[in-house]
């Protein structure tokens, strides 16, 4: 990717864009979901062939510099003396079951689910600050309905994307690790896709290993904030210790293999010289870190708090992009949200300066 298309991914992360009212008319017609507010509906297009999501729904967006219009039969996105068209990724399969309102095509290899929107920090004294999850199901889907739903869609699209399980923490780490387990084993029972598993680290890892042996093919446990703030802004979450994700990280680094483990930090609701630290630790152990920027959805506790700069983002994910050459981190190995890449940079860094486009 050029340098220029990354300034332009970063500032599209970090900023979101506006919508011209007539072509957000019918952009909600043609596209329902891109008007969803949170992380949990996030959706993903192509600019330019690059895979970036973009928020538009949120308070936070009413400032960005980017403007998205219908013109000519296409959907363009303008701004910042850009004027390039949106290609959005095409809507699944219906099963004719409630998989249908779970499923979203992140990347051309990567199908997003959410079974879980219930989390065991989800009150006023232990929600993470920078989250936007709201509960609309008492418990995770049920194992054997949600697998109905998998199969009939898998059998429409063999040979198709990877599957990438996140949700909230119901009941505690380790219960919610025993759902992914027995969710893996029921979808090895008929499909061989890639699995990649988000979890919060259990307090017994060796459910790490049974998870693995039931069939996921990556863990992805996400830190997201470093020492020492984790327990300001993360007050639930940090009852998990600092050293215990990282005991987690080296036995899933063990059993997953090197790159197939990888945990999120958000940039710019901490020093950037915080995360650089972390991640460069994360790279020596195998873990692949992700930086994606805080965006203040109008759900969370920041919100009105500063957006990350694209700048900053920048910087951290060219660092990281070096830490990843370094330590023969690749992406591409590990299914899933790091693969997709559309919510943060490191894999349009990962290539070696001399090696990337001109601008």
């Amino acid at each position: 990717m050029s340098g220029n298309l990354v300034k332009l991914k970063a500032g599209l992360l970090c900023l979101g864009a506006r919508v011209e009212p007539e072509s957000a008319r019918l952009l909600a017609a043609e596209y329902p979901h891109f008007f969803e507010k949170s992380f949990v509906h996030a959706v993903n297009v192509r600019i330019a062939g690059v895979n970036v999501n973009i928020s538009v729904a949120e308070g936070f967006t009413t400032e960005s510099s980017y403007l998205i219009v219908k013109r000519e039969g296409e959907y363009r996105v303008t701004g910042g003396g850009w004027d390039l068209s949106i290609r959005f990724y095409p809507n699944l399969p219906a099963t004719g079951t409630v998989v249908d309102e779970l499923v979203q095509l992140h990347s051309a290899n990567c199908i997003n689910i959410w079974p879980s929107t219930t989390c065991c920090y989800d009150t006023p004294e232990l929600k993470c600050r920078f989250c936007s999850l709201k509960a609309d199901a008492e418990a995770p889907l049920d194992i054997g309905e949600l697998c109905d739903g998998l199969r009939r869609l898998l059998a429409q699209i063999p040979k198709g994307p990877a599957l990438n399980f996140s949700g909230g923490t119901f009941r505690d780490p380790d219960w919610m690790a025993g759902y992914w387990i027995r969710l893996c084993r029921a979808i090895r029972e008929f499909s061989d896709a890639g699995i990649a598993v988000e979890l919060a680290p259990p307090s017994d890892l060796g459910l790490l290993r049974e998870l693995k042996a039931a069939g996921a093919d990556a863990a992805i446990m996400n830190l997201e904030v470093a020492d020492p703030r984790r327990r300001e802004i993360c007050p639930g979450k940090s009852r998990i210790s600092y050293e215990h994700y990282h005991e987690a990280f080296r036995e899933a680094v063990d059993c997953f293999g090197w790159g197939m483990v990888s945990s999120v930090l958000i940039g710019g609701i901490q020093p950037k010289e915080e995360i650089m630290s972390e991640i460069a630790v994360m790279a020596s152990e195998g873990v692949f870190p992700t930086i994606m920027p805080f965006r203040p959805m109008d759900d969370c506790e920041l919100y009105g708090f500063r957006r990350c700069p694209p700048e900053e983002l920048l910087e951290l994910s060219e660092y990281l992009g070096t830490l990843l050459h370094t330590y023969k981190l690749e992406s591409w190995k590990q299914p899933g949200c790091t693969e997709c890449g559309g919510c943060s940079l490191e894999n349009d860094f990962y290539r070696k300066p001399e090696e990337r486009e001109t601008p």
